[in-house]
């Protein structure tokens, strides 16, 4: 069997690459195409980029009452970096540009693991585990987020380290942490972690030591320097983790002061009264059958996923953060999969070690073969029937209800957009902006109510903002202000006079 893979290797990479590209544009296109794909984030992303294409200034009055800099929200260059793709690829550009980087990650993974095995098996299953991750098909069923594609550079980070191209691997540290203003800090631990792997490579450890420094540097610049005064002289606002305090220093004391609580609170409910704490329970569980159990053997690697998991389990959010879904796994997710392709690549040491590798079983394609079955148990588990609340037909294309839109008329909606002029300014009910955000003006309903010429809103909803619902029907019936369009008596297309 390994002759045959490694004959065929390549063609196999290419096949499980393509295979997944199509899986994934299934899942988060077919997402889009049915109004699964929301406001936060794809929409106010999306419009982000489409402003910088256009060269103009992305602020946060997509969604809030505010015309601050975006970039006082989250510290992401992605979108400016991508932007002129959005000339080629419209309101699709972030969908497909994530998908792409997942895949990059994956092949990214196998070169990494012909540097640590020369086993085809192993080599081509790696990919899978990371391609079969829970946290990468829960990021790719909701919306697009630039933690993504910057996670999804981490295997080349460590592959560009590993053949001592360290300036490649600068390069990757650069896009790495210029993703979001927390990725820095996430690279501080990968490298730390490093240390130990490199200590006796005086080359390679000065150069963690060097780059170390420079996230830290960066880290502190960022949010400490650029943010506050994108914010207008306030702190950014990470309100999710007031219960520590009420600016970046209250928090860094708190933690400093009490760091058994702290420890505590990664694993139980100390914030609050939900008695949500098995959410958490059941993301470890799910970790540990998509490979942290792998990563016990390698426990410097434990380090990587440090910053991530605090940012997890310490906000105050259960229902978004705690648990198996959206986005907020990706980081923690790639690193137990390299982790993991790591450990297994040194199975066959320990066969030789132990004088086992004669044996009728060989361990080393057992064993892999095994940690891919539970990857991917644990993604039908939680695509299926997790604790975490989630959306189910948004995860799950084999679910029929992924391809309907069963709130409203999908169809009817797709010809009211087509009535709304491509320089107009428009405000719409969230599922609607992504398909809205390629123009200058487009806000989330109720943002900017009388000062846009089209809406379009459903008229019966889950809400973001409160008394949405009344607001929208007031403007239904103020027909003096303005004018329906079009509806289905779900729908409404209303225009200002």
């Amino acid at each position: 069997m390994e002759q045959f893979l490694f004959r065929h290797k390549k063609g196999i990479l290419i096949g499980i690459l393509v295979l997944f590209g199509i899986l994934f544009g299934l899942l988060s296109i077919g997402n889009h195409l049915c109004f699964k794909t929301y406001g936060l984030d794809l929409g106010v992303y999306t419009h982000a980029s489409y402003n910088y294409a256009h060269l103009r200034l992305a602020d946060c009055s997509f969604f809030i009452w505010e015309s601050r800099p975006l970039l006082s929200d989250h510290f992401d260059l992605y979108l400016i970096l991508f932007a002129p793709f959005t000339y080629l690829f419209g309101q699709y550009t972030l969908l497909i540009l994530q998908i792409v980087f997942v895949l990059l990650g994956a092949l990214g993974l196998y070169k990494l693991m012909q540097l640590y095995t020369s086993s085809t098996l192993l080599t081509l299953i790696a990919p899978l585990l990371l391609l079969l991750s829970f946290g990468v098909w829960s990021a790719i069923g909701s919306d697009y987020h630039s933690n993504v594609p910057s996670a999804m550079l981490l295997p080349w980070l460590l592959y560009f380290i590993k053949r001592e191209k360290l300036g490649l691997a600068s390069l990757m540290v650069f896009a790495i942490i210029i993703a979001k203003e927390t990725q820095a800090l996430w690279v501080f631990f990968v490298l730390l972690a490093l240390l130990w792997d490199y200590r006796k490579e005086v080359r390679t450890r000065r150069w963690l030591l060097w780059n170390m420094l420079g996230t830290v540097v960066y880290t502190f610049i960022v949010m400490f320097i650029i943010m506050p005064s994108l914010h207008k002289g306030s702190s950014p606002g990470f309100w999710r983790y007031s219960w520590m305090g009420n600016n970046f220093t209250e928090m860094a004391i708190w933690l400093v002061t009490h760091p058994f609580q702290a420890f505590q609170n990664l694993f139980t409910d100390l914030i609050t009264d939900s008695n949500r704490a098995i959410l958490k329970k059941e993301f470890y569980i799910c970790a540990l059958c998509s490979g942290l159990f792998f990563t016990f053997f390698k426990p410097n690697y434990l380090l990587m996923i440090f910053p991530p998991l605090c940012l997890k389990m310490f906000a105050q959010d259960p229902e978004a953060f705690w648990g198996v879904n959206c986005h907020y796994n990706i980081e923690i997710c790639v690193v137990i999969c390299i982790a993991s392709a790591i450990v297994l690549a040194q199975i066959p040491a320990i066969e030789e070690k132990f004088k086992i590798q004669n044996s009728k079983f060989s361990l080393s394609a057992i064993v892999p073969v095994l940690a891919l079955i539970m990857t991917a148990g644990t993604l039908y588990y939680t695509k299926d029937k997790p604790n975490t609340w989630i959306w189910r037909d948004h995860v799950n294309h084999f679910d029929a209800k992924h391809w309907h839109q069963t709130d409203f008329d999908a169809e009817r909606a797709r010809h009211m957009l087509k009535q709304i002029p491509d320089d107009a300014s428009v405000c719409a009910t969230t599922m609607f902006t992504p398909h809205l955000a390629t123009r200058e003006k487009c806000h989330i309903f109720p943002i900017s109510i009388g000062s846009d010429e089209y809406y379009l809103l459903l008229q019966h909803h889950w809400c973001y903002y409160e008394g949405e619902e009344e607001i929208v029907a007031q403007l239904i019936a103020d027909t003096t202000h303005y004018e329906i369009l079009d509806t289905d008596g779900s729908v409404f297309l209303l225009k200002r006079r």
